[in-house]
């Protein structure tokens, strides 16, 4: 309905889930979003566990 893509609804799709899945792990949004993009375009750390919601660390950083 609002992507005009296929890919377009696949990208909207996970930006969502992100989104969602950091309010259900009481996290602050727009932190664990700058996280990921922060440590995406600086190549840091490209192992995914070190990002999921539930990890310490991003708990630490990004929750409320």
């Amino acid at each position: 309905m609002f992507a005009k893509s296929t890919a377009g609804a696949e990208a909207n799709a996970i930006f969502y889930t992100i989104v969602q899945t950091a309010k259900l792990n009481n996290l602050d949004v727009f932190k664990y979003l700058k996280l990921i993009f922060e440590a995406y375009t600086r190549s840091q750390n490209l192992d995914l566990k070190a990002y999921l919601p539930w990890n310490p660390t991003v708990r630490q950083i990004c929750g409320k």
